[in-house]
């Protein structure tokens, strides 16, 4: 192996060697949100990360990954603990271990497809399996998009949400969690969440989705809406999504908006999002049968 040296990057430096006219990554410093990996060093060929090579890169919101990249070491991106998307230049990568370890903000590992609207769903379903799914023999660039692959994907996501809510939170509190989790009641708020966030994602990004799999996504829903005993899926929609428009349409495509929690929902709204408001005012005034139309001139 050669020598260690320092490469100049927008907002930081990369600590990389040269092995055989190749470079291989070690680490990076950087306090940039959005880092792009270059193709080359000294003109030769970027082709490994090593292992840990982004390990804990706090600022690091946005990474980009070269085409001349052939492997990914172990635990390469681990505790990157605000890392949200990854653009992976090719499929046919060589994967380390526990690449993606901790990254719990992680929602989106996006591969090239010329249909940006298969690289968009693709991504934000593969974003979910190593942190939220827990499923590595789901984290298959090559077969990620595919019907089997999707296949899987929904046999996993449906055993997830089948799972006991409070199954873990026994082990959390032997393991000392116990400071993070203060309790059985804020556990299972945490992973009912967590069960309608993925919901709303599989709903959403729909690709090969079959209609009884969407149906049964939909009924999940509608036990944690507004109003419920968990009140969940609202609560993903207007504390995590509140002006994202394709959250609204899942949840009352869903069945989750009725006469019953309509006042509540517009209330808590408040002045806050008013176009989410203004939609879910229209919705009402058209599907449902005991609407006021006088309710849709006003977004108080």
């Amino acid at each position: 192996m050669g020598l260690e040296k320092d490469w100049e990057i927008a907002g930081g430096k990369l600590l990389y060697n040269v092995d055989k006219g190749e470079i291989t990554l070690l680490s990076c410093k950087t306090y940039n949100s959005r880092v792009q990996i270059p193709r080359e060093i000294e003109n030769l060929p970027v082709t490994k990360l090593g292992k840990k090579a982004f390990l804990s890169c706090k600022s690091v919101k946005e990474l980009y990954l070269p085409d001349t990249l052939r492997e990914i070491g172990d635990w390469a991106f681990a505790y990157c603990s605000m890392l949200e998307s990854i653009w992976f230049p090719k499929e046919n990568l060589s994967l380390g271990r526990g690449i993606f370890k901790e990254c719990e903000r992680l929602s989106g590992i996006y591969l090239p497809d010329k249909d940006s609207k298969r690289q968009k769903q693709v991504g934000k379903l593969l974003g979910v399996v190593p942190i939220k799914l827990e499923a590595d023999y789901l984290f298959t660039l090559k077969e990620a998009g595919e019907e089997q692959w999707l296949k899987r994907f929904d046999e996993k996501l449906w055993e997830f949400l089948t799972r006991p809510d409070e199954e873990g939170y026994t082990k959390m509190v032997y393991c000392g969690e116990e400071d993070i989790v203060a309790n059985m009641d804020l556990y299972l708020a945490k992973r009912q969440r967590e069960k309608a966030g993925l919901c709303f994602l599989r709903l959403i990004n729909d690709m090969g989705l079959s209609s009884e799999f969407g149906k049964a996504l939909s009924a999940y829903l509608r036990t944690h809406t507004r109003g419920c005993a968990s009140e969940a899926a609202w609560e993903v929609v207007f504390e995590e999504h509140g002006n994202e428009p394709e959250y609204y349409e899942a949840f009352t495509k869903a069945g989750c908006l009725t006469e019953e929690n309509y006042d509540g929902i517009l209330a808590q709204m408040g002045s806050q999002y008013p176009e989410m408001k203004g939609y879910l005012m229209r919705y009402r005034s058209q599907n449902m049968d005991s609407s006021d139309f006088f309710d849709i001139l006003s977004l108080d």
